[in-house]
Protein backbone atom coordinates (compact mmCIF):
# COMPACT_ATOMS: atom_id res chain seq x y z
CA UNK A 1 0.00 0.00 0.00
CA UNK A 2 1.12 3.38 -0.97
CA UNK A 3 0.86 6.04 2.34
CA UNK A 4 1.13 9.56 1.62
CA UNK A 5 1.09 11.95 4.58
CA UNK A 6 2.09 15.65 5.65
CA UNK A 7 4.13 16.72 8.36
CA UNK A 8 5.92 19.84 9.85
CA UNK A 9 9.49 20.30 11.18
CA UNK A 10 9.98 23.26 13.77
CA UNK A 11 13.84 24.25 13.71
CA UNK A 12 13.56 26.31 16.89
CA UNK A 13 16.90 28.35 18.41
CA UNK A 14 17.60 29.96 21.24
CA UNK A 15 20.65 31.88 21.93
CA UNK A 16 21.84 30.96 18.44
CA UNK A 17 21.46 26.65 19.52
CA UNK A 18 19.28 24.54 17.63
CA UNK A 19 16.99 22.49 19.51
CA UNK A 20 16.87 18.61 18.16
CA UNK A 21 15.25 15.88 19.81
CA UNK A 22 16.27 12.19 20.14
CA UNK A 23 13.88 8.95 18.92
CA UNK A 24 13.98 5.79 20.75
CA UNK A 25 15.52 4.61 17.68
CA UNK A 26 18.68 6.80 18.85
CA UNK A 27 18.78 9.03 15.29
CA UNK A 28 17.66 12.68 16.01
CA UNK A 29 15.29 14.71 14.64
CA UNK A 30 13.35 18.08 14.80
CA UNK A 31 10.20 19.00 16.83
CA UNK A 32 7.14 18.32 14.70
CA UNK A 33 4.81 15.36 13.48
CA UNK A 34 1.66 15.22 11.73
CA UNK A 35 -0.84 17.71 9.98
CA UNK A 36 -4.40 16.62 11.25
CA UNK A 37 -6.88 16.36 8.64
CA UNK A 38 -8.05 20.21 8.81
CA UNK A 39 -5.70 21.57 10.38
CA UNK A 40 -3.30 24.53 9.02
CA UNK A 41 0.21 23.66 9.30
CA UNK A 42 1.50 26.58 11.03
CA UNK A 43 -1.01 25.39 13.39
CA UNK A 44 0.51 22.15 13.42
CA UNK A 45 3.76 23.49 13.85
CA UNK A 46 2.99 25.58 17.07
CA UNK A 47 1.10 22.48 18.60
CA UNK A 48 3.90 19.74 17.78
CA UNK A 49 6.31 21.83 19.49
CA UNK A 50 4.42 22.52 22.54
CA UNK A 51 3.53 18.85 22.90
CA UNK A 52 6.56 17.20 22.39
CA UNK A 53 9.21 19.85 24.13
CA UNK A 54 6.75 21.95 25.93
CA UNK A 55 8.38 25.24 24.41
CA UNK A 56 6.28 27.90 22.57
CA UNK A 57 7.18 28.98 19.83
CA UNK A 58 7.80 32.72 18.70
CA UNK A 59 7.61 34.11 15.02
CA UNK A 60 7.96 30.98 12.97
CA UNK A 61 8.21 31.20 9.24
CA UNK A 62 7.96 28.41 6.59
CA UNK A 63 11.19 28.02 5.23
CA UNK A 64 11.44 25.10 2.97
CA UNK A 65 10.11 21.58 1.95
CA UNK A 66 11.19 18.04 2.29
CA UNK A 67 10.11 15.02 0.91
CA UNK A 68 11.17 11.19 1.15
CA UNK A 69 9.65 8.02 0.06
CA UNK A 70 10.76 4.76 1.95
CA UNK A 71 10.01 1.53 3.21
CA UNK A 72 7.83 1.30 6.73
CA UNK A 73 6.30 -1.54 8.09
CA UNK A 74 5.90 -3.43 4.38
CA UNK A 75 4.08 -0.03 2.75
CA UNK A 76 5.33 2.17 0.69
CA UNK A 77 5.82 5.99 2.40
CA UNK A 78 5.84 9.09 1.45
CA UNK A 79 6.74 11.48 3.73
CA UNK A 80 6.46 15.55 3.00
CA UNK A 81 7.61 17.48 5.60
CA UNK A 82 7.07 21.60 5.46
CA UNK A 83 10.10 22.99 7.26
CA UNK A 84 9.17 26.39 10.15
CA UNK A 85 12.18 28.30 11.44
CA UNK A 86 11.84 30.50 14.46
CA UNK A 87 12.59 30.76 18.14
CA UNK A 88 11.69 29.45 21.61
CA UNK A 89 10.55 31.42 24.36
CA UNK A 90 12.99 29.51 26.99
CA UNK A 91 15.40 26.62 26.64
CA UNK A 92 13.43 24.81 29.32
CA UNK A 93 12.62 21.68 27.09
CA UNK A 94 10.10 19.03 28.79
CA UNK A 95 10.38 15.86 26.27
CA UNK A 96 7.14 13.85 25.61
CA UNK A 97 7.10 9.50 25.65
CA UNK A 98 8.09 10.09 21.95
CA UNK A 99 11.88 11.16 22.37
CA UNK A 100 14.45 10.15 25.13
CA UNK A 101 16.54 13.42 25.34
CA UNK A 102 16.57 17.15 24.07
CA UNK A 103 20.14 18.72 23.23
CA UNK A 104 20.44 22.16 21.84
CA UNK A 105 23.37 22.85 19.47
CA UNK A 106 25.15 24.49 17.05
CA UNK A 107 24.89 24.28 13.29
CA UNK A 108 28.23 22.83 13.28
CA UNK A 109 27.62 20.62 16.08
CA UNK A 110 24.52 18.88 13.84
CA UNK A 111 26.68 17.65 11.47
CA UNK A 112 27.90 15.13 13.69
CA UNK A 113 24.69 13.19 15.01
CA UNK A 114 23.10 10.66 13.15
CA UNK A 115 19.86 12.22 11.91
CA UNK A 116 16.67 10.83 10.26
CA UNK A 117 16.12 11.02 6.30
CA UNK A 118 13.48 14.09 6.36
CA UNK A 119 16.01 15.83 9.46
CA UNK A 120 19.02 15.53 7.18
CA UNK A 121 17.35 16.83 4.30
CA UNK A 122 15.77 19.95 6.55
CA UNK A 123 19.70 21.13 7.51
CA UNK A 124 19.84 23.37 4.45
CA UNK A 125 17.66 25.32 6.06
CA UNK A 126 18.87 26.53 9.17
Amino acid sequence: MQIQELNVYVIASYNDKILVLKRPNDLWEFPGGGVDFGEQPLTAAHRELKEETALVAKELTLVGVTSAAFQKDGNEKHAIYLIYKGTSDNDRVTISGEHKEARWLTKEELKYLKLGLNAEAALEFI
